[in-house]
């Protein structure tokens, strides 16, 4: 075999394995999908955090200890979760130890009557929000021999009070005091606070607007139809610092307009506080109506914040069931193929021209060897 039919083998034995491979790579890339390793995510055993009692009077000068109630992934309480964990604790005024660290600690409240707040948030492994990830007492520090209880007196705290209160993002709120109460209003919605709803010493503001439509329909696991709209109640502290939980001291009478599809049922329109993601759960607020100055559903509330809207007993209807939509025709030559076979169909094209091409070698190589031989014989 001289060198010339040789180099021709060769070739052709390379061309035939590198077809070959070829062939097989296209074919995997199109059906095999690229194992991407991704970084797991952190585990924490701690969902969220809160404090014991959350509301507190003191006297100045009075000592109290603190403790904050830590629950797990299930929301069932477990305080031994944060035995590993350093508990971060402050103050915006009196004294907290300086190696508070623990789910339990000691407080003394300031020298001077007000309202103070002391947080406690875990350093490390808690996997809510930061909001459920700290817990927030609020302090109202009096004089001492200063009547309290609920026999004691309204009394404002001292100083000048704003006749409004303002949050991070601009917004305003009406001021409640202990005194003379308050209400915000808006178009055809309002919240009106009475006297002594706020405990002596403290003001909150308040805001309320509408957030939206309250429609639940299809939610047929709910107890009640939702109509017209949801209004948000707001609140925030005297420094405009937004409120997670605020507990009043009686109801305050919160009413939104009557939904015109729900005019039909007067007697039995009602209001209900929507949770945070508005379609797991509805509670009933008592409630009722309203004339004047014009027609509005009314209801007792007295955590804020809240979701509110009107709604009527049972369970709203299912959505409708789609039609589906005739699938087009596809003129006599033309169709369509997924992307993931038009790639296997190029691989198979491919693959075969460089199989054809090695025969065609080889066989070229065959012929030139045997005019070879015929020559040499």
């Amino acid at each position: 075999m001289n060198t010339r039919s040789m180099k021709l083998n060769v070739i052709s034995a390379f061309t035939v394995a590198v077809g070959s491979a070829i062939a097989v790579l296209l074919f995997t890339a199109t059906h095999v999908e690229t194992a991407v390793a991704q970084t797991p995510e952190p585990v924490g055993s701690i969902s969220s955090v809160a404090p014991s009692t959350p509301n507190l009077t003191l006297a100045v000068g009075d000592t109290v200890v603190l403790s904050i109630n830590v629950y797990g992934r299930q929301d069932v309480e477990d305080s031994s979760l944060a035995s590993d964990v350093s508990i971060n604790w402050s103050a915006s005024g009196g004294t907290l130890p300086s190696d508070a660290e623990g789910t339990t600690v000691s407080y003394t409240a300031p020298s001077e009557p007000g309202s103070y707040t002391v947080t406690a948030l875990p350093s490390s492994e808690c996997i809510g929000k930061a909001s459920e990830c700290t817990a927030t007492f609020r302090i109202t520090v009096r004089r001492q021999g200063e009547a309290t209880g609920p026999g004691a007196p309204p009394l404002n705290p001292d100083g000048d009070i704003p006749t409004v209160l303002t949050d991070s993002d601009g917004a305003q709120y009406a001021v409640i005091t202990p005194e003379d109460g308050g209400t915000f209003s808006g178009e055809g919605f309002w919240i009106e606070a009475p006297v002594g709803i706020v405990p002596n010493g403290e003001i909150i503001g308040v805001r309320m607007h509408h957030v939206g439509d309250a429609s639940n329909a299809g939610m047929t696991q709910h107890r009640y139809t939702l109509g017209g709209r949801k209004y948000a109640i707001s609140a925030v502290d005297a420094s405009g610092t937004a409120v997670d939980s605020y507990e009043l001291e009686g109801p305050a009478m919160v009413c939104v307009p009557m939904p015109p599809e729900l005019r039909s049922n007067l007697p039995s329109v009602s209001l209900v506080s929507v949770d945070e993601n508005g379609d797991t759960q509805l509670k009933a607020i008592t409630a009722w109506v309203r004339i004047t100055p014009y027609l509005a559903v009314c209801g007792n509330l007295s955590v804020l914040p809240a979701t509110i809207a009107a709604s009527i007993p049972g369970s709203p209807p299912p959505l409708p069931t789609a039609i589906p939509e005739p699938a087009p025709s596809l003129p006599p030559t033309g169709g369509t193929v997924s992307a993931s076979s038009t790639a296997f169909g190029w691989a198979l094209l491919i693959g075969l021209a460089l199989i054809s091409a090695a025969v065609i070698a080889v066989a070229l190589s065959r012929r030139d060897r045997s005019q070879i031989e015929v020559r040499c014989g």
